[in-house]
């Protein structure tokens, strides 16, 4: 019978843990080199716009980007005339909520804090369907019979100067909402489709032009290349190599 000092791992756990002795000193000074290496780094990455913005609070990046959606809110609507009273309809009303609300929406997805479970794709896809849906379904309700008769059929030209001012009304949203975006799935798709969305807000409360075609071509427009142009580079950028 074999005796216990005779097994052959007699004295394994002594040899292991005076290499783990020998070799502590030299693992402290990597976890050392490397806690450092990455202060530094965060140090630097603090110092920069967007590693101030995403290093607050779920709850202050919030009240970031509702601050400044408010202020160009309302600088916009005060700045620059707003339709015509006759054109303030039930319908102009509505898309404007609308198009607020789903404001909202994408920067709650946005700022979505990264300890719980992140949102299924089909959730941006879907918001950025709406989005595009919306901006598409604003342009075919009617427009009050006194706008349309004081509108010049020649003005339809208007479309192309509507869609460039409305590309670059919603670049500023979706250069803030990317700033603050921690990292979420498809948080580019989200923030094009607010981006897109607050280009045709402010169309929709400024431009005098009636007109589905005008519309279509010129303020629907600007959410479609939002979401098809910026989605189409953010999977061209983000293919592997």
């Amino acid at each position: 019978m074999t005796s216990g000092s005779n097994r052959p791992e007699d004295g394994l756990g002594e040899r292991l843990r005076e290499l783990d002795a020998d070799d502590a000193p030299q693992s402290d000074e990597q976890i050392d080199r490397m806690f450092t290496d990455m202060k530094a780094r965060c140090d630097k990455n603090d110092r920069t716009i967007s590693g101030f913005l995403r290093s607050r609070s779920t709850m202050m990046r919030r009240l970031i980007v509702l601050s400044v959606f408010s202020a160009l809110a309302i600088v916009g609507w005060f700045a620059f005339p707003v339709v015509g009273d006759h054109a303030r309809t039930a319908p102009w009303t509505a898309a404007l909520v609308t198009f607020g609300v789903l404001l909202v929406v994408a920067m709650l997805m946005v700022t979505r804090p990264v300890h719980l479970p992140a949102l299924p794709r089909w959730q941006s896809v879907c918001l950025a369907c709406i989005a595009v849906g919306a901006t598409i379904l604003a342009a075919f309700w009617p427009h009050p019979a006194a706008q349309a008769a004081a509108h010049d059929p020649g003005a339809s030209a208007m479309a192309g100067a509507c869609m460039g001012a409305g590309l670059l009304l919603g670049v500023p949203v979706y250069a803030l909402l990317r700033l603050v975006d921690r990292g979420n799935a498809f948080g580019s798709l989200v923030a094009a489709s607010a981006a897109g969305l607050a280009g045709n807000f402010v169309l929709k409360a400024h431009c005098t032009v009636p007109g589905t075609s005008h519309e279509l071509l010129g303020h629907a427009s600007v959410a479609l290349l939002f979401v098809v142009g910026l989605g189409f580079v953010h999977r061209i950028t983000q293919k592997p190599a």
